[in-house]
């Protein structure tokens, strides 16, 4: 047992409860949050770790990131998807040989140092898997399905069935197996079927790509534009597979994480008690020539959930880096509730959405907590802003109530 002293906890509940002078007692779970010395009374012999001068919140989660394109920096072109995605054909051989568990387990770091705990990865190869499971991280490991030429289906089928049950050899609390679907113009409806069948059967959480680019927009809702000039290189009569609502009725009753949503304009056809969005903010200025509408989405009802994506369309996975583009991406709020939004998208409603027992500093919550170098501020109601400002860092980090060492 563990008592943590901290000058401010952020509990990071649905009011957004601010704690001064306060503590938390916690093995695997938190077990009380509440004045020290009730807490220090009552569980006698637990180890005292004084972070009195600190700030004290739930570990993040980034639930949406590619760490097997961790390798790229300066090769894959931005500015417009469709460009991406051909630099991207282009180069993933060479990016994958490059991108080592060594190079995989320094880009996980890189977030865990931030403070994130939990990561939700997207495997499209399974060149991430010892990388994963070797972490000391939280990991939902989101086995890729995609194929859009009906004469694959079986050996798409068969590639992503070998992949899954190797992930599902090391299923623990710290490592989940889930489906990912990437997105409309990429999986065959046939594959899309019996992969949400077999998430059903087993109980996975789901993610899939929609609606990101211009491009997927235009595509989906008039079949023109320029997918269909790059689809007509591999197919004389390209359509699209789906139509957006047919696309979204494939998630009905699946916990699903849908990852960008730009271009969605039918939000209330997805069902607010088991569907998520993921934002990730300087991906989608980098490949999407537009952001996501937060306040129309937080309008909604919608759960929200930031994640960074991968190092094929961002510049850092330091979660801070993202939370701090978000803030000047999304000008049309005001500052300090923005702060609040971003940091509950970080912690308790990506924990909704992956069905987690975290997210927030709850009495029998998953103790994965994370402790920010605490500074002076003259208003205290700007704590939760001049944290994403100011920091870059944890000081320390503990998941599942062990202590990661940095």
């Amino acid at each position: 047992m563990k008592i943590l002293k901290a000058k401010y906890i952020l509990v990071c509940d649905d009011g957004f409860k601010v704690l001064k002078n306060s503590a938390i007692a916690f093995d695997t779970k938190i077990k009380k949050v509440g004045k020290f010395k009730e807490l220090q009374a009552q569980f006698k012999d637990a180890l005292v770790l004084d972070f009195s001068e600190d700030i004290v919140m739930p570990a993040f989660i980034n639930p949406h990131c590619h760490l097997e394109f961790s390798a790229n920096s300066t090769t894959l072109v931005y500015g417009d998807f469709l460009k991406w995605v051909k630099s991207v054909i282009t180069s993933r051989s060479e990016l994958s040989k490059e991108a080592t568990d060594e190079l995989i387990q320094n880009a996980i770091n890189s977030m865990m140092r931030s403070g994130v705990a939990t990561i939700g990865e997207i495997s499209s190869f399974g060149s991430d898997l010892n990388a994963c499971v070797n972490s000391k991280a939280r990991v939902v490991f989101y086995n890729e399905i995609l194929g859009s030429n009906p004469e694959f289906i079986e050996s798409c089928w068969e590639n992503f069935i070998t992949r899954f049950k190797q992930s599902d050899k090391f299923k623990s609390e710290l490592f989940i197996p889930a489906l990912s679907i990437h997105s409309t113009y990429s999986t065959h409806p046939t594959l899309c079927k019996r992969a949400c069948e077999f998430a059903k059967l087993n109980n996975l959480l789901l993610s899939t790509h929609l609606l990101e680019s211009n491009h997927e927009d235009r595509w989906l809702r008039e079949a023109k534009g320029g997918f269909k000039e790059w689809l007509a290189k591999f197919s004389k009569d390209a359509k699209p597979m789906y139509g957006v609502e047919e696309f979204i009725k494939n998630f009905s009753g699946l916990r699903t994480l849908f990852v960008h949503c730009v271009y969605l304009k039918e939000l209330e056809k997805l069902d607010s008690n088991l569907h998520s969005i993921a934002h990730c903010a300087v991906s989608n200025r980098l490949l999407s020539k537009k952001t996501l509408n937060l306040k129309k989405v937080l309008k909604s009802g919608l759960n929200l959930a930031i994640a960074t994506d991968g190092l094929s369309s961002n510049i850092s996975l330091n979660f801070f880096d993202e939370l701090r583009a978000n803030l000047l991406i999304h000008d049309d709020f005001d500052l300090q509730k923005l702060a609040k939004v971003l940091l509950l998208s970080s912690t308790l409603n990506p924990a909704r959405a992956l069905g987690l027992n975290l997210g927030s500093l709850e009495e029998e919550k998953l103790a994965d907590i994370a402790v920010y170098k605490g500074f002076e501020v003259s208003d205290e109601t700007q704590i939760p802003l001049q944290l994403i400002l100011q920091t870059k860092e944890a000081k320390e980090l503990f998941i599942g109530g062990k202590k990661w060492e940095f």
